[in-house]
């Protein structure tokens, strides 16, 4: 291998100029941007200001931006109107069920939604439900598009009434128990394995949805191992079922959101009024008067701290599409939402603006400098609500996707030390976020690689070692 020249490793410590060499990822394909945000020395800029793909570390952006923009208490509200003649408990009439982008409606809250409108007296609807979910539009796209794995959870397209992250959950339930092995994991934590008693593996699907057909109990095989899934408008198969995993949960991506919305709101609402027999409509729809139920989302901060630990696609794209509804538009759109996010980058920052086709990050075709990207965590780090954001990162080695760095290296200075978000697609990994070194200062810390064959070629050791470099600092 031909020895690097030093100006190709110009600001970079020689530790973590080894890690690109023994890595043998191309130099041109690394981007570093380290500042002290608390007076500390260390200094690193290599390719800062080079336009990368940030994958999941995009997400900072669309959710500081809420975050400087709504505030940390900002809730949405689901909105449930009525109009007809109630006598008594029966509503003559339809109910309007109006969305507004709640990034977190999951099948628990959508029941407690639609059970206080029986708590209002509403406990009979001789009419139709009508979901108004027009605050966001034309933001549906084939969910097999990106990957070609269309029910996988990360590829749910958001809805203005967005239900339980776009997916179902699917509840796979053996008969056994677990049992201690008397080992540790690499985080030192004890080891469980599932001790089957027999091959009945029980299924229960969420939320209730109506005219959906799904087995209730299957016969599963020894081994661990993922099932197959395979899904229709009305019924889901499913293949190759495991005892040997014990109890899981998987969540899988319904492709029709308008569909899914449907019928899970007319399966739910079944289950409290067992003797409605409307139809669920999604379309536009007037309201008249006020709500009879406003039903808030979790706040802001909640749903945050859920995106950048989890690294949730879905709820980041909720989030950036809500954006241009408070400056009074009725209707959202993406374009609307990104121009939203561009303006506010013109307002606020000095450096290049992302250029975005998905808020979320799974895009090839997104971009932004690592320079752009630490310039806004600079800034995120002067305002009052900092610690609400920081802390919705996920800490080194801790919590979240950074759990990771503990199992690559339990020994890690940076572990407990860092808040990091961190992004991954085929040939991009990164990591964005804040470190603390050994004097008390915090960083800013924003490291990008895109180059071919990242996961083999180990380049994420090339980032563990950008860490240890300012926490060791």
């Amino acid at each position: 291998m031909a020895i690097l020249s030093l100006p190709a490793f110009a600001n970079l410590p020689t530790p973590i100029s080894d890690k690109i060499a023994q890595t043998q990822v191309n130099p041109q394909d690394v981007s570093i941007w380290v500042k002290p945000l608390d007076g500390g020395t260390l200094v690193m800029d290599y390719h800062s200001s080079t336009p990368r793909i940030p994958a999941s570390t995009q997400k900072l952006v669309p959710t500081f931006v809420a975050l400087h923009t709504l505030g940390e208490n900002h809730h949405w509200f689901t909105r449930i109107y009525t109009r007809g003649i109630q006598i008594g408990s029966v509503l003559h009439g339809d109910v309007i069920v109006k969305g507004s982008g709640d990034p977190s409606l999951t099948h628990e809250r959508l029941n407690a939604m639609l059970e206080q409108l029986a708590h209002k007296g509403v406990k009979h609807i001789k009419g139709d439900i009508i979901v108004d979910n027009s605050a966001f539009n034309n933001v549906a796209y084939d969910v097999y598009a990106f990957d070609g794995q269309g029910l996988r959870a990360y590829n749910a397209q958001p809805n203005a009434l967005l239900i339980n992250y776009g997916t179902i959950s699917v509840d796979m339930t053996p008969s056994g128990h677990g049992e201690l092995t008397g080992e540790t994991n690499k985080l030192g934590k004890p080891i469980t394995r599932f001790v089957a008693n027999g091959n009945d593996v029980a299924v229960n699907v969420l939320p209730k949805m109506a005219e959906f057909d799904f087995p209730k109990m299957l016969m599963g095989g020894q081994a661990c191992q993922e099932p197959r899934f395979s899904l229709s408008k009305t019924a889901l198969s499913i293949s190759q079922p495991s005892v040997g995993c014990g109890t899981m949960t998987y969540w899988i991506t319904m492709p029709n959101g308008d569909e899914f919305v449907r019928r899970a709101i007319l399966g739910t609402w079944q289950s409290i009024d067992k003797d409605f027999t409307g139809q669920v409509r999604v379309e536009s729809a007037k309201t008249y008067g006020l709500p009879i139920v406003s039903y808030p989302s979790k706040p802001l901060s909640a749903q945050i701290y859920d995106i950048n630990q989890h690294s949730n696609n879905v709820m980041t794209e909720q989030v950036a599409l809500s954006l241009p509804l408070v400056t009074g538009q009725a209707v959202s759109d993406y374009p609307s939402a990104f121009k939203f996010i561009n303006d506010w980058w013109q307002t606020n920052m000095t450096t290049q603006a992302p250029v975005m086709t998905r808020a979320s990050g799974l895009c090839r075709n997104c971009q932004i400098a690592p320079k752009s990207m630490g310039e806004m965590l600079e800034f995120a780090y002067h305002q009052p609500n900092f610690e609400v954001f920081k802390n919705s990162l996920p800490i080194a080695g801790q919590t979240g996707t950074m759990i990771k760095l503990a199992q690559r290296n339990p020994n890690h200075p940076a572990i407990g030390r860092a808040f990091i978000k961190t992004g991954t697609l085929d040939n991009v990994t990164s990591m964005a976020g804040y470190a603390l070194d050994t004097q008390g200062k915090w960083y800013v810390v924003v490291g990008m690689i895109n180059s071919p064959n990242v996961a083999k070629s180990g380049a994420i050791e090339i980032l563990d070692e950008m860490l240890a470099q300012v926490t060791t600092h």
